[in-house]
């Protein structure tokens, strides 16, 4: 299993020292997102495979970003407590012991107006790459640690509305067959037609 996620990663590193891959050309008008998806019982594997790579220098070179979703949501949920004046986690745990985990998630996509093309989490992003001619490669993780509280395919929804310019690739705990997700490899989460297989 992990030998053939180490072909797809090596794979991913060719892509990205390509130009083409770079710059997004050569798509058909679509844009330049890809998933990277992988079983989700070697989340640990990739974790530390992402984090070499973020030590390389094809890094340096092609200007890495990544963004861990869960470290931009509990950031932002933290950040509520600047307008509300109290601390939101506690009051989202209440939330959940009280009214469930549904009403928790309702509650926390609400925060981040994650029905908003530019919802906070795009908004964090967004302000963290360069702007105009600024080149750089987008990586998401995280998507485990969030699910189902965030869906995969909500997130890419809506950042391609707003992030055109640069190639982002988010790696998924689950099957992406260019036509779904399936969080995990069981759960279908949401079909999703806009991005590339990372093969």
């Amino acid at each position: 299993m992990t030998e053939d996620i180490n072909v797809r990663i090596e794979h991913l590193k060719e892509k990205m020292d390509d130009s083409k891959f770079q710059h997004n050309e050569g798509l058909s008008n679509e844009v330049g997102y890809y998933v990277f998806d992988y079983p989700a019982d070697q989340e640990l594997y990739m974790r530390n495979q992402i984090h070499k790579l973020q030590d390389s220098p094809l890094a340096a070179r092609v200007n890495l970003r990544i963004f861990d979703i869960y470290d931009i949501m509990m950031h932002l949920l933290k950040e509520q407590e600047k307008y509300t004046g109290s601390d939101p986690i506690p009051i989202l745990e209440d939330i959940e012991k009280n009214q469930g985990f549904d009403v928790l998630i309702e509650q926390i996509n609400n925060i981040l107006e994650m029905s908003e093309n530019n919802n906070l989490i795009v908004q964090y992003i967004k302000e963290r790459i360069p702007e105009g001619d600024g080149q750089c490669i987008v990586f998401l993780t995280g998507l485990g640690k969030v699910y189902p509280i965030i869906r995969a395919h909500k997130i890419l929804n809506t950042m391609h509305q707003v992030l055109d310019n640069n190639p982002v690739v988010m790696f998924y705990p689950g099957n992406y067959d260019e036509m779904s997700l399936r969080a995990f490899g069981e759960i279908k989460d949401q079909n999703y037609y806009r991005a590339f297989r990372i093969d």
